[in-house]
Order: structure tokens, then C-alpha cells, then sequence
């Protein structure tokens, strides 16, 4: 089996985003807060994009984990799954939080980069860890549970698993990309 280019010119999407004017009067209040063209593609499934809204709402926005440690783990997520469209979103959101060139380029170098905290490379290496083996192993886990409370680490595998559901399914519809957004780095 052959992984397929995911940096191929861009393919059309398996499911093309609705337009605003076209969305179904059931998504119109979550395409109005969320106008992207994932939440676009998901209006096609109202059952879907309804029930997911509030879970994926809480997971992003009110996590226990302080916004630089869950947009490391989003991060690593999308680099890993090489997907285009999340990274280049969640960039732009975590260099609206402070995030440097520095730390962009230190997800895609992964845990072993000397940039990073002890707990930072922990984070990125769960994030490897949980994407390879679909678990944190002991040591990784140990480093983590210096660093983080019971409800972070909870929320950590939490933010973890769903933007790897987010990646897939980006990914596998071939959502197209939102305007304006850094590029993903191609794979060492």
C-alpha cells in the first residue's frame, strides 16, 4: 500500500464545501461562528455537524491545557498527518498566541529539537506516540505527569485525538484550503 502525495497539486474535494447561501437553515448559527469550509463540507450531515460542534467547541476552546501546550500537540497532529489545512489554520492561531518562527519550525523537527521545555518535547513526543502506537508509553507519560494535572493530561489525549479525527477527515475529503495560509513543511 502507497500513501498518496498530500502535497500534490491540490485535488478536488471528495465533497465539495456548501456555499453560505446553499447550507441547510439547521447550520446556518454554526456557520456563522465557524465560516470554514470543513464546517461547510460537514453541513452536508447536519446530524453529524451538530452532535461534534459542542465536543470539538470544548476540546479547542476550554481545555484545561494552557493554549501553547494544546496548539503544540494540534500542531504536531497536522505535521504528522501532513494535513495542509489544519496546520496552516492552527499556525495562524498560534502565532496570534506569541508563537515564533522558532517554534513553528521546532513542531516540524519534532520532540528532540533543543528548542523546546522538557514538557514541550514530552507533549510532542505523546503526540508521535499516540499517532504511532496509539498510546503515551511510561516515560513519556512520567515526563508529562511532572508537568501537568490529572484534567490536563486527560484533555491532552483529548486535543490530541480529536484534531487526529479532524486531520483524517480533512484529509480524506480533501477539504480545500482556506486563503492565505503558511504552508505545511514537507516531511524530513
Amino acid at each position: 500500500m502507497t500513501k498518496p502525495d498530500l502535497h500534490a497539486d491540490e485535488p478536488a474535494p471528495r465533497i465539495p464545501p456548501l456555499t453560505p447561501e446553499d447550507a441547510p437553515a439547521e447550520a446556518q448559527e454554526i456557520l456563522r461562528d465557524w465560516p470554514y469550509n470543513l464546517h461547510r463540507t460537514l453541513a452536508r450531515n447536519i446530524p453529524t455537524l451538530t452532535a461534534w460542534m459542542p465536543y470539538a467547541e470544548h476540546i479547542l476552546r476550554n481545555n484545561a491545557l494552557p493554549p501553547r501546550e494544546r496548539e503544540i500537540a494540534i500542531l504536531r497532529v497536522a505535521y504528522n498527518a501532513q494535513c495542509a489545512y489544519e496546520w496552516g489554520l492552527h499556525v495562524r492561531l498560534a502565532r496570534s498566541l506569541g508563537f515564533s518562527d522558532a517554534d513553528v519550525d521546532a513542531i516540524a523537527a519534532g520532540a528532540d529539537s533543543s528548542h523546546w521545555t522538557d514538557a514541550e518535547s514530552a507533549l510532542v513526543r505523546g503526540v508521535d506516540e499516540i499517532m504511532t502506537w496509539q498510546m503515551v508509553t511510561d516515560e513519556t507519560w512520567a515526563v508529562l505527569a511532572v508537568h501537568f494535572d490529572e484534567v490536563q493530561l486527560i484533555d491532552y489525549l483529548f486535543v490530541t485525538s480529536q484534531f487526529v479525527l479532524v486531520a483524517v477527515t480533512l484529509n480524506s475529503l480533501r477539504v480545500p484550503l482556506e486563503p492565505e495560509l503558511e504552508p505545511l513543511p514537507s516531511p524530513a
